[in-house]
Order: C-alpha cells, then sequence, then structure tokens
C-alpha cells in the first residue's frame, strides 16, 4: 500500500510538472526521495538481496522522476517552440497589413474630404469678397476717390463713443450748480436736468454731423447742397440750444414760479439778454461742446458719405474668406505633418517587426540548448543519484554482499531532440530586409510626393485670393 499511494503521488507530481521543467540537481533529487537514509535501512536489512536483478522501489521512483522530468523539458520545450511558430506567423501578417497601410494614400483621401466639405463653401466667400470689392472699386471710380478709407477701428470708436459721454458729463457738472439754486430736488435734480440738457445738446450735435454735415464732402452738388443745409441747420440748433440753457438757467437762478414758460418769453422779447461775462462763458462751453460733438459725428466714419460703409463690407468679406483659407490651409499642414510623420513611424515598425523575428529566433536556439543541457543533466542526475544510493547501501550491508545489478545503470527513455528550423523566419527577415531597403531608398521620393500633394490642394484655392 506504501509503495502504492507513493506512486500514485509521483504521478500526480509528473503531471503537475508537465508545464515546467524540473530542476536535476543530485543533492534534491536525494533529499526529495532520502536517498541516504533508505539506502542505509535496506542495507541494514540485507537488501536487496545478492541475486536481485530487479531495481528496488526507490530506485526505480527516483529513474519514473527523473523520466517524469524529462518529458516535462520536452513538452515545454514544444508548447516553447509552438508559441513562437504562432508569433512569427503573426508577424508575417502584421508585415502585410504595414505594407497595405503604406501603400493606402490616407493623405489624399482626407485632404480631397477637407477640399470637397470646405471648398464649396470657401468658393462662396472667394465669390462674395470679389464682389463687394468690385463694388468698391466701382463706388471709387464714379466718386473718384484715389485713397484709403479713413474711419475709426473698434478700439478707437470706444473712445469716440466715451468721448461723447465725457461731454454730457462736464457739461452737466459745469451747470448742475446753477440748475440745482431754483429746484426742490437740491443738487441731484439740478444735475439730473443739466445733464438731460446736455445730452440733447451732444447728442443732436453728433446725429446731425453724422448724417447731414457730413455731406459737404460730397462731390456732387446736390451731396455738398445736403451738407450746406444741415450745416446751417446745426448752426441754428446750436445756437438756439445755447441761448436756451442759459435763459431756463437764468430762470431757476431767479427762483421764477415756472421757470420753461419764463425761459420761453425771455427769448422772444429778449433774445440775448445776457447779464454777466460767466454766463457768456457757459455759453461758449456748450456752443464749444455742440461743435465738438458734431464733428465727433463727421469723422465717426469716413468723411465722404457711403465709403466707409462700403469699404467696412469690402473688408469684411476679404476677412471672412482669409480666415476659411487660414482654417484649410492649417488642416492641410496638419494632414501633412501627420503623412512624414506616419512615414517615420512606418520604418520604426518595420526595423521593430526584423528585431522581433530575430528575437524569436534567438529564443528558438535557446531553448533548444536548454532542452539539450536538461537531458544531459538528467543523465548526470539518474547516474549520481543511483551512485549515492548503492554506495550508502554498501556500506551499510552486514553481509558485504554486492547485489549484481548494481554494476549497471537503467536506462533513460528516449528523448528525441528535434533540429530547430528557422527557415522561415529568416527567409520572412530577408523579405521585409528588402521592402525595408526600398522604403529607404524611396524615403526622398515619398517626402517629395506628401509636399506636391499639399501644394497642389492649396493650388486649388490660391486663384480664389484677390489680386
Amino acid at each position: 500500500m506504501s509503495s502504492f499511494f507513493k506512486k500514485l503521488l509521483n504521478f500526480f507530481k509528473g503531471q503537475r510538472s508537465l508545464n515546467t521543467v524540473d530542476s536535476f540537481e543530485v543533492e534534491e533529487i536525494a533529499q526529495q526521495f532520502k536517498v541516504s537514509a533508505n539506502a542505509k535501512r535496506l542495507g541494514a536489512l540485507g537488501l536487496p538481496a545478492f541475486h536481485a536483478k530487479e531495481l528496488t522501489s526507490l530506485e526505480s521512483d527516483v529513474l519514473q522522476h527523473i523520466n517524469s522530468a524529462r518529458l516535462s523539458a520536452q513538452l515545454f520545450f514544444t508548447q516553447s517552440i509552438n508559441s513562437l511558430d504562432t508569433l512569427i506567423t503573426g508577424f508575417e501578417r502584421k508585415f502585410l497589413l504595414l505594407k497595405a497601410e503604406s501603400m493606402a494614400s490616407e493623405f489624399d483621401r482626407k485632404a480631397r474630404q477637407i477640399t470637397d466639405t470646405q471648398g464649396a463653401w470657401l468658393k462662396t466667400l472667394a465669390q462674395d469678397a470679389q464682389l463687394k470689392t468690385q463694388e468698391q472699386l466701382q463706388f471709387k471710380a464714379i466718386h473718384q476717390i484715389d485713397r484709403i478709407p479713413d474711419f475709426p477701428q473698434s478700439s478707437q470708436l470706444f473712445f469716440r463713443y466715451a468721448l461723447l459721454m465725457a461731454l454730457v458729463v462736464i457739461e452737466g457738472v459745469l451747470n448742475a450748480g446753477f440748475f440745482a439754486q431754483g429746484m426742490d430736488t437740491g443738487l441731484v435734480g439740478g444735475f439730473t436736468t443739466a445733464a438731460m440738457m446736455a445730452a440733447i445738446n451732444v447728442v443732436m450735435s453728433f446725429l446731425m454731423g453724422r448724417y447731414l454735415v457730413r455731406w459737404l464732402f460730397h462731390r456732387r452738388w446736390w451731396g455738398k447742397l445736403l451738407g450746406l443745409t444741415g450745416l446751417v441747420g446745426f448752426i441754428i440748433f446750436a445756437v438756439f440750444m445755447t441761448i436756451s440753457v442759459t435763459h431756463l438757467r437764468d430762470a431757476l437762478i431767479q427762483g421764477v414760479a415756472n421757470p420753461s414758460e419764463f425761459a420761453w418769453t425771455t427769448i422772444q422779447d429778449k433774445l440775448f439778454a445776457i447779464k454777466d461775462l460767466f454766463t457768456w462763458f457757459l455759453m461758449l462751453i456748450t456752443l464749444g461742446f455742440g461743435l465738438t460733438a458734431m464733428i465727433d459725428g463727421i469723422f465717426m466714419d469716413d468723411r465722404y458719405p457711403g465709403y466707409g460703409s462700403i469699404s467696412r463690407r469690402a473688408e469684411q468679406a476679404k476677412n471672412n474668406f482669409e480666415s476659411e483659407f487660414e482654417e484649410i490651409q492649417n488642416q492641410l499642414e496638419e494632414l501633412k505633418q501627420e503623412k512624414l510623420d506616419s512615414i517615420d513611424a512606418h520604418l520604426l515598425q518595420v526595423r521593430e517587426l526584423i528585431y522581433e523575428i530575430q528575437q524569436c529566433i534567438e529564443q528558438k536556439k535557446k531553448h533548444h540548448a536548454v532542452l539539450e543541457l536538461k537531458l544531459n543533466q538528467s543523465e548526470i542526475a539518474l547516474f549520481a543519484v543511483l551512485r549515492k544510493f548503492r554506495f550508502e547501501n554498501e556500506m551499510a550491508r552486514t553481509d558485504g554482499l554486492k547485489p549484481n545489478y548494481f554494476s549497471t545503470l537503467p536506462n533513460l527513455s528516449a528523448i528525441a531532440i528535434p533540429k530547430i528550423d528557422t527557415h522561415v523566419e529568416y527567409h520572412l527577415i530577408q523579405v521585409i530586409e528588402t521592402y525595408l531597403q526600398t522604403c529607404e531608398s524611396n524615403l526622398p521620393e515619398q517626402i517629395k510626393s506628401v509636399y506636391q500633394l499639399y501644394d497642389s490642394y492649396i493650388e486649388q484655392f490660391n486663384h480664389l485670393k484677390a489680386p
């Protein structure tokens, strides 16, 4: 029963070791099977007998263990070679895929997609820019304008409008104290009223300058007449506004019951009834603020009526086209760089593939050498372990008899060491190296082709640019 369980245990040990390469260290095997102790025990009992021809149970177990380890080493070798062969097949498919990817013109396809989707919109923008530019040129020819448009940019517009607000605030502050003297709401009400009158003065002057007086710069007589009419209207408005503010201020200072009615009566009876020099000074300030607002209105746009607006439309149309053109150019530039990077990456992948195949060949050779070494070690281990057992057994025997079979060694099960076939690997390396040499020799042409494609797509839109 002890022998049966020992063989059963060795069987399962053999099964567990199929996927591993067991050690053939003599001391490890001797300790595992307690060779010295069992040899002495059997020797003391006079076993094995002098005439015995078969191995003892312990020797059989050692022989079975070593044979099992040899089979495990052979199986591990076979599995490793099969795994490497599978890798080689995968490398071959990978190479074919790399070749197919290099032949596909991904840059051309993506570039054509960009030009097809955005090219139509760019042509529309180009036509719009050309039409508006032609419209501007016709306007300049009709009105005999030979200069570039002069109108404030967005940052300058802010300061122009800020100037108008400053005029209103300053005039309101100057008149606030006088208006407050005749109002129940005090300084706040005086400033509110003064600011309202200043706003009317400044805003109306600005609008008359922007839309009427500027027509003085028109080359046609009817335009100049319209501008002159606007100028006369501004002068009348400015003078009337200045005198009205002055008389309303005086009425508030005097504390009359109805200041606006009193001021209107004074204007009808005594238009220029100004009592002091300071009042004249405030009148000049009000008149000057109105004049400043009118001039600001004239130069809020190009002084020639219509030239600023038509020029801005042409400039905006050009900017829209240039922005879209630049976006397309940047996308094509990114595609070009992506293609150039992919060429370098492709060559690197091919080189790495060659290196991986060479590593597989080295692994095959290494596994073959390891198997040979294990098989040689197994023969030495069997001889050493059995010799140790038999020597210890002889020393422990009291009969002085040596079993006849001690002079012979059992044979290990034959393990065939297959030859390493690397023909497929070397052939694949040769094919890949030839392909790599071709790619490297054609590298300047590939790069040149990418640049030519990029230039050809850009050229499709260069003619849309305005001369």
